[in-house]
């Protein structure tokens, strides 16, 4: 089983009127690759669903977290807001820390079960409405926590005063959500969060 996980200052506002820098980036990866090159096929997947979502102002669990990859390999790429996890060290490196901090867990962010809505706003075109409903919570292989501009306060201030009584394995996640919030009032605007995104999959061997 392999796990993946990505905690991240993510613009709504940005990553959902991307489509110009995504098209250039599909573009980019047509012309290098071709048309069916694997790149090629998760650009054109990410513009359309930057598409999607625009047009039914919702993202559900699993789209959130696409929408939270994009925003890191595309959108916002080299902007350093955010810390990946990957592989089964990586991936038991941040069991550990969520298990050392037991039930004090800040469960907007790191969701355990079941799922909510929230709104987050986003203006795009005139005419339509300028909130976007995400969802957060867990669904099958997907784990998908968002905390909004009115949270980052109490974000900030449960990583900061958790991480001195906390065990070393939790210190490290603990450190990046302080810096994340922190970096995320700095730019505050409404449609921005601290987005946690993360989905295990099956690994496959190679024959």
């Amino acid at each position: 089983m392999g796990w993946r996980g990505l905690l991240r200052v993510v613009d709504f506002q940005a990553v959902l009127t991307s489509q110009p820098a995504v098209a250039a980036a599909l573009d980019k990866a047509q012309r290098a690759g071709g048309t069916k090159s694997p790149e090629a096929k998760a650009l054109r997947e990410g513009y359309q669903l930057v598409a999607k979502v625009l047009w039914t102002r919702r993202a559900s669990i699993p789209r959130v977290h696409d929408l939270a990859w994009l925003d890191h390999a595309v959108v916002s790429a080299g902007t350093r807001l955010g810390r990946v996890w990957e592989s089964e060290e990586g991936r038991a490196s941040f069991v550990a820390a969520e298990e050392g901090l037991g039930d004090d867990v800040f469960r907007e962010l790191f969701p355990k079960d079941g799922a909510e809505w929230i709104e987050i706003p986003v203006q795009a075109f005139a005419g339509i409405s300028p909130t976007v409903k995400l969802e957060r919570g867990v669904f099958g292989p997907y784990r998908v926590g968002i905390v909004p501009e009115p949270q980052l306060r109490s974000l900030y201030d449960w990583a900061a005063k958790t991480k001195f009584n906390a065990p070393p394995a939790a210190i490290s996640v603990l450190g990046e959500v302080e810096a994340l919030s922190a970096a995320a009032r700095r730019g505050a605007g409404p449609s921005v969060a601290v987005v946690f995104a993360g989905y295990s999959f099956e690994d496959v061997a190679a024959e």
